[in-house]
């Protein structure tokens, strides 16, 4: 599942990385029916990328494993996943 080695938060990222991190962004924002200039929408693009600097570097399983984040804030917390 890790790709790569962990990142760390001042490491750069590529436009092949921002590629695959929009593409997921995009794809979770239409799947969660949420605009991508909200609250929640930032909250999805701050996974994403904490994910991405772990080492998790293809959108499939970024997206399982916000989906995953996700739905376990909406357990707990009643439906809201910001």
């Amino acid at each position: 599942m890790l790709s790569r080695p962990t990142r760390t938060n001042t490491e750069a990222l590529y436009p092949s990385d921002l590629n695959i991190l929009r593409a997921a962004f995009d794809a979770l924002c239409q799947e969660f029916a949420i605009s991508p200039d909200t609250g929640a929408a930032y909250a999805v693009a701050r996974e994403l990328i904490r994910l991405f600097q772990t080492g998790i570097t293809e959108a499939a399983t970024l997206m399982i494993a916000v989906r995953a984040r996700w739905r376990d804030d909406w357990e707990m917390g009643g439906g809201n996943a910001a």
